[in-house]
């Protein structure tokens, strides 16, 4: 049997999804056992005060080390070899083989942080931090309840059919196939007719052949560490990297070599946007800290997108519904990975001549095979035709391509 226990300010949250379904089941059957823990239990003060304030200022308030680790450490007298998890958006972020090393264990201990999170001395009392994703929760108790869901269906007894679990998506690196059930019609929409055809190989094959594209089109950084056949392996490879295009006004050089920041054009904004949305590219970033310039881009983008200019040319406001705003190429980089999944890896271009140069061939090769390739630990460049006062860059971040431009100054 695999136990729980979850410290948590608000016991009463779980009350619900723990009382239905499978994880109720589960419970009744003797498979995992969950108790929940209250630090308030901990304190010694007759008000029970378990946050404060941050020391250096700031907004909220921070829960207090002392119940924390004296609930942690309480339940580890009673358990020695229980694994203490906080669940915190600064930690690694939980997968499904997490889930499935986690079912392994014996005991899980899950800390839910609250406010705007725990005292950081609180981490040296846990054995590690997962997070469940790269967005804001008011807490940890949702958290803790994807984590204790995820694990228990990995149980032996817990679903009804042992074989759910291994079938369902992440399971083998990939996504689920497509599921259908009556009416073989509705709508208009009809049930494929392979999975009618009682041929259990067949519908084997359509299965894994689902799975498989379904993750090209729509998870492909999933695909490097799936188990794959030479020939779906060899489809992978055929993918190509979505691309991304970033106009760079800070930091450029002027042509004496000075770090400058130059214009926003309304010209620039059209010719990019269009251009990428002729091409396919995935999003165009206009990089700038002026806020007078972001004004002015937002305001371009607003006329085309909900202005006249939505109205008067519809093709026009779709390729500005490209365009993004952000202060730094960091700013971007960031945006891209919790978009994608995964850091990229930057290759610049250069008109300029020089040493540790990389070839345009090379660069689409690349794009064409970035599922199955370790990235080069350098930084290329790739010498390309164009102006030479300008510059220009070309960067891949493992997965994803991320194109950008310097806007230098020629005057």
């Amino acid at each position: 049997m695999l136990s729980f226990t979850v410290v948590t300010l608000f016991p009463q949250m779980f009350e619900s999804p723990l009382g239905h379904s499978i994880l109720k089941k589960a419970q009744d059957k003797g498979l995992i056992s969950i108790r929940l823990v209250d630090p308030r239990n901990f304190t010694t003060d007759r008000h029970h005060v378990t946050d404060d304030y941050p020391y250096g200022g700031g907004q909220g308030m921070v829960m207090k080390p002392e119940p924390l680790v004296s609930a942690i450490e309480d339940i580890r007298a009673q358990n020695p070899e229980a694994r203490v998890v906080l669940l915190s958006p600064q930690g690694a972020v939980f997968r499904q083989e997490t889930a499935a090393e986690l079912a392994q264990k014996e005991h899980l201990v899950l800390v839910c942080g609250r406010y705007e999170g725990v005292d950081e001395r609180v981490k040296s009392f846990v054995d590690e931090e997962l997070s469940v994703g790269d967005f804001t929760l008011s807490g940890g108790e949702a958290a803790a309840m994807v984590v204790i869901d995820a694990v228990a269906r990995l149980i032996p007894g817990v679903l009804g059919n042992e074989k759910s679990a291994a079938d369902e998506s992440f399971s083998s690196g990939l996504l689920e196939y497509p599921q259908y059930t009556r009416p073989e019609e509705f709508r208009g929409m009809k049930v494929p007719e392979v999975l009618l055809s009682g041929d259990h190989e067949r519908i084997r094959q359509w299965r894994r052949e689902a799975s498989v594209r379904l993750t090209m089109d729509r998870r492909p950084d999933l695909l490097s560490k799936a188990t794959l056949t030479l020939e779906e392996r060899a489809k992978a490879c055929r993918i190509k990297a979505p691309i991304y295009v970033a106009l760079l006004h800070h930091p450029v050089y002027d042509k004496n070599g000075q770090v400058v920041t130059t214009a926003v054009t309304n010209m620039d904004i059209h010719d990019i946007a269009r251009s990428g949305r002729t091409y396919g590219i995935h999003g165009f970033y206009v990089v700038t800290p002026v806020k007078a310039l972001q004004k002015l881009a937002y305001k371009i983008i607003d006329h085309w997108e909900q202005g006249y200019g939505s109205q008067y040319n519809v093709t026009r406001k779709e390729a500005l519904a490209l365009v993004r705003i952000k202060d730094t190429l960091d700013d971007v980089l960031i945006d891209i990975e919790r978009q994608c999944g995964e850091k990229p890896m930057l290759v610049v271009t250069s008109a300029r001549p020089g040493g540790n140069r990389t070839s345009f061939a090379f660069c689409q090769t690349r794009r064409q095979s970035h599922l199955f390739r370790e990235p080069p630990r350098h930084v290329n460049k790739v010498t390309s035709a164009v102006p030479a006062h300008s510059g220009h860059g070309m960067g891949t971040y493992r997965n994803h391509f991320l194109t950008v431009r310097l806007h230098s100054r020629s005057n």
